[in-house]
């Protein structure tokens, strides 16, 4: 029993685990979005609402009327213009972030169509350069502040993230202007506030410039650039909102008025969001539940059965044969079962193309479903069993009790998730395939030889998962 027991820890998980923090939008990629009147279902109270409103309240008295493309900080299609056309502008949203010289590195072409969302990408190659300055022993504390720079650019425009609009679509609504004069300095910006910064380039950056007068943040320092851009998206968004109710003369939002729906829309989505999360993590700790209770069940005395029908439909088709086998925890098979079962109405001849069964076959040698089921019930007594799409069996075992008034009460297990769970990349999951890929006999469409595919699939997973 000592191989059984060295399984209990590897197929159960018993080791220790810390509960898993909740997930945040950033760490799952989610982006909520919102269109039309669509409205969520869930219930967000006016509290809410106001607390979410009151972050905003700087764009109410902050009227900006929309920027010319020249101004806009970046605007994707623009900027492949000017790409195409060899413009010196092209460089422009990289400033003063990095300076010209860096920002037309080669390394750093490939970045240019991308812009602003491009920084962290930008900040890793420079850091790749500066390791390879260092090896070389060569000066790099030009490219160590333009990597500095990336980063803080990285932090600013995280930080155009509004009500579930993405700060890629928002730097169009950064004024160029506003970033004109600005100066990124190590001394006063520091490291503590910059996210995008990680240790090795903090490291660095002590190293080479020493430690910094200050720390402050991209947006504590120039809060009126984020504010503006927020502004000037929500004051467009307005005009093309009441854009309808002028031509019509009807009455037209509020700034007010449109911020609250906004976010009340954003909450509801994002507690619809939460919701689902909750749900699935539920749904995702029952399934490893029944995966662990399977595994434990496979080191005790267990069964694997299969059945035959003549049809798909448990309510309407009938149970023909019957099979299992009784099996010890270290895989031994100390006893096999299988019975025809005589059916209520004909064998169809695709059922017995499929499985040879005839309707001679089950006449002469079938038993009735009361006895055949009491026969198979007995067999497997009081073991968990295993069927190989758990689910069809059990729907027409169920069916079949509640016809002969006798009770299924085994607890039933599914093969087929343990074989996804030992075989995640296998594209897929029938018996058959499963039987060839452990080398075992092809299962032949009849109950006990299928039961005894469906155990060397369950004992080839359980030894896959134990190594």
């Amino acid at each position: 029993m000592g191989f059984l027991n060295s399984l209990v820890g590897k197929l159960l998980g018993t080791e220790s685990k810390e509960p898993d923090k909740p997930p945040s939008n950033d760490m799952l990629g989610i982006t909520i979005t919102y269109s039309g009147s669509t409205q969520p279902a869930v219930v967000v109270s006016d509290a809410e609402v106001a607390t979410a409103a009151e972050r905003h309240a700087f764009v109410l008295a902050n009227e900006l009327t929309p920027l010319k493309t020249a101004d806009q900080w970046f605007e994707e299609a623009t900027q492949k213009r000017r790409l195409r056309d060899g413009s010196e502008r092209a460089y422009e949203w990289l400033l003063p972030f990095l300076p010209l010289d860096v920002a037309k590195f080669d390394q750093l072409k490939p970045f240019l169509t991308w812009g602003p969302n491009s920084a962290s990408g930008i900040a890793k190659e420079l850091r790749a350069l500066i390791r390879e300055r260092r090896k070389a022993k060569q000066p790099w504390s030009d490219l160590l502040s333009a990597m500095y720079g990336a980063c803080v650019m990285a932090d600013f425009t995280a930080s155009l993230e509004f009500e579930g609009r993405q700060p890629h679509s928002m730097t169009q609504y950064v004024d160029t202007h506003d970033l004109q004069g600005i100066r990124i300095d190590y001394a006063v910006m520091g490291y503590q506030c910059i996210e995008a910064l990680g240790k090795t380039d903090v490291k660095w950056l002590v190293e080479a410039f020493g430690e910094p007068a200050e720390h402050q943040s991209f947006d504590a320092l120039w809060p009126h650039i984020r504010r503006n851009a927020i502004s000037r998206h929500c004051w467009e968004e307005l005009r093309s909102a009441n854009k309808p109710a002028q031509s019509l003369g009807l009455p037209q939002k509020t700034m007010r008025e449109w911020l609250r729906e906004l976010v009340k829309r954003n909450i509801g989505y994002h507690k619809e969001w939460l919701e689902r999360v909750a749900a699935r993590e539920v749904q995702d700790a029952e399934k490893k539940a029944d995966l662990d209770a399977a595994w434990a069940a496979t080191l005790i005395p267990f069964a694997v059965a299969d059945i035959e029908t003549t049809g798909l439909k448990c309510e309407s088709d009938e149970v023909i044969e019957l099979a299992a086998v009784l099996v010890e925890p270290d895989g031994t098979v100390t006893a096999e079962f299988s019975m025809l079962v005589r059916p209520q109405n004909p064998v169809p001849a695709e059922i017995t193309q499929l499985t040879g069964i005839t309707q001679t076959d089950v006449g002469a040698l079938g038993q009735p479903l009361p006895q055949a089921l009491s026969a198979f019930l007995e067999h497997v007594g009081e073991r968990p069993v295993f069927f190989h799409n758990a689910p069809f069996d059990q729907g027409f075992l169920a069916r079949a009790a509640t016809l002969t008034k006798l009770k299924f009460r085994n607890k039933v297990h599914d093969t087929l998730p343990l074989a996804r769970q030992a075989w995640p990349s296998l594209g897929t999951y029938k018996l058959g395939m499963l039987a060839e890929h452990v080398g075992a006999a092809a299962p032949s469409h009849r109950a006990l030889g299928d039961a005894k595919a469906t155990l060397a699939v369950l004992l080839a997973a359980r030894s896959k998962l134990a190594s």
